[in-house]
């Protein structure tokens, strides 16, 4: 990947900005709509995990998982999510790594710190975004978007919401 002037960062930026008050507010269906036909989501269960193939991930989804997980988070049976989920995240430092000169596809990474409370208890996550981004009329769609917790391989509480 090379980096063009023609991409705009600000561009960029506003949809990521999108996609998180879209998970925020739990917007599912607009978030599903972020994503690309074959659009991965991933968050590896190691630190400099490089690939979701050969290693065991935390989340590795596709359309259809995410849409699966999706109908199990509005369930009304759904006894882990009697207490609903409130997230509230922060974005920063968007760098465009590169765009593809082919496909025209931004390779962008940025960080992030996110609350997430459920019960009357918070948890916090941090990490860093890389999102693959394909250009599409006057916007974007996800290729991938890979989640880098911080502390990917130490033990986790049950996370109900996706980062």
């Amino acid at each position: 990947m090379v980096a063009r002037a023609q991409v705009d960062l600000g561009e960029i930026e506003q949809f990521l900005f999108k996609e998180a008050m879209y998970l925020d507010r739990g917007l599912y269906d607009e978030w599903l709509d972020l994503f690309a036909d074959d659009g991965l989501y991933w968050v590896p269960a190691a630190p400099e995990q490089e690939d979701p193939y050969n290693h065991v991930s935390l989340y590795f989804e596709d359309k259809i998982l995410r849409q699966m997980r999706v109908r199990r988070l509005r369930h009304e049976q759904a006894f882990s999510l009697q207490s609903p989920v409130r997230a509230s995240r922060i974005l920063g430092n968007v760098l465009l790594e590169g765009v593809d000169d082919d496909s025209g596809v931004c390779r962008v990474r940025s960080t992030f710190h996110m609350l997430e409370l459920q019960f009357g208890e918070q948890q916090t996550y941090g990490g860093s975004y890389t999102h693959e981004l394909m250009p599409v009329a006057d916007s974007y769609k996800i290729k991938l978007k890979r989640v880098d917790l911080i502390n990917c391989d130490a033990p986790l509480d049950i996370m109900q919401a996706f980062l």
